[in-house]
């Protein structure tokens, strides 16, 4: 974040690793946010993130990722899709963010979230007879298109974590834990269809016994 001008970015929040006591079968970490920015996290409008990496005393600052969304929830719902990695059918960019942040954080740097948003601007419109000054939001994919062109200005290449936009693989092992996840899911979803499977078919066997009940085969017993 060196070379960025942090007056036109707002720090929201910073991931940490979770506790030993926490649920973490969705998640190795969790964010936490900064408080005096509710409003600004909860905002709806289109927003520009960037994942940065410290180290513990706040130096040697690097921005990892760069990225846009327009998910209704604001920043908060953005980063609750990667904060929840582990659950659920992730893509392998959500997977993969979420271990990739775990890493950076057990190897004992910090990982901090900023962003900016797409305010309404004033801009002349025309129509079919004259032209009208209305408020307008700007293209959230104009705004990332900035962002990473002035990285690359500076840098000669994308931020690591820009995978698919630099057509570039992920990291080995985070293609194997993926494999591995996505397995997991498949064999946890075989067993519940093949369980379901037998239950219909008990349902079934007992549907066929009551279908050829004959009322003869009932002995009537009299009490005295």
């Amino acid at each position: 974040m060196d070379k960025v001008n942090k007056s036109l970015w707002t720090r929201v929040g910073e991931c940490v690793i979770r506790g030993e006591n926490e649920q973490r079968s969705s998640g190795l970490w969790k964010m936490v946010w900064n408080k005096e920015h509710n409003n600004l996290i909860r905002q709806d409008n289109g927003r520009i993130y960037i994942i940065e990496k410290t180290n513990n005393d706040g130096s040697n600052s690097s921005i990892l990722k760069i990225g846009k969304s327009e998910c209704r929830g604001g920043m908060k719902n953005t980063f609750a899709f990667y904060q929840s990695g582990l659950g659920g059918s992730p893509s392998i960019r959500t997977f993969g963010i979420h271990h990739l942040i775990a890493n950076e954080l057990n190897n004992g740097f910090k990982v901090h979230i900023w962003g900016i948003w797409a305010n309404p601007v004033l801009a002349t419109i025309p129509g079919l007879k004259s032209t009208q000054e209305v408020w307008v939001h700007p293209s959230i994919h104009s705004m990332e298109d900035i962002c990473r062109k002035d990285y690359v200005d500076e840098f000669g290449i994308l931020p690591p974590w820009n995978f698919q936009e630099a057509g570039a693989p992920w990291p080995d092992w985070v293609q194997i834990a993926y494999s591995q996840q996505v397995a997991g899911r498949n064999s946890v979803q075989n067993a519940t269809k093949n369980e379901n499977t037998e239950q219909n078919n008990e349902q079934k066997n007992e549907q066929i016994e009551v279908t050829n009940f004959n009322e003869n085969d009932v002995i009537y017993t009299t009490l005295g």
